[in-house]
């Protein structure tokens, strides 16, 4: 038969066991957070850059910042992992609830932007406004479904 101190003992490092795993679980959910809202920031970033090149009139120049576009959204899946709908995000609850949906967004979003990449290679600066017009409106309808409102 275990002593009272011995059960006492069992019982207070189970607590530290638990508290000590909520704490990395919710230091997870607090990372992937930060750094989903920093690829989200260098998108959006990309994006005006690309707006401010089309205003120029230099179509080539907005190459690197539509691959980058592409590149993050091929990640935005791996940065909305299960349980990091916790903590201060600005995800709705949709996205997990939507998940193919959500990936779909975001997979059109890839392609527009590799699309808008493809555009500023041919030169014509018309033919990227017109791109540049469909990546930012799929960008946004994903944002409309998928993200709280700023107050």
């Amino acid at each position: 038969m275990k002593s009272l101190k011995t059960t006492a003992w069992i019982k207070a490092a189970g607590a530290v066991v638990i508290l000590a795993v909520g704490g990395v679980t919710a230091w997870a959910a607090d990372d992937v957070i930060k750094t989903r809202e920093a690829d989200m920031k260098e998108m959006g970033k990309s994006l005006k850059a690309i707006k401010g090149i089309i205003e120029s009139g230099n179509a080539a120049d907005v190459v690197a910042p539509a691959n980058k576009i592409a590149e993050v959204a091929g990640l935005i899946p791996s940065l909305f992992p299960k349980g990091s709908d916790q903590g201060k995000t600005g995800a709705l609850p949709a996205i997990w609830e939507n998940w193919d949906e959500f990936t779909k967004h975001a997979d059109d979003l890839k392609s527009e932007a590799a699309l808008l990449a493809s555009a500023g290679q041919s030169g014509d600066i018309a033919t990227v406004r017109a791109q540049f017009d469909k990546t930012a409106k799929v960008c946004g309808a994903c944002h409309k479904d998928f993200r709280k409102k700023e107050d």
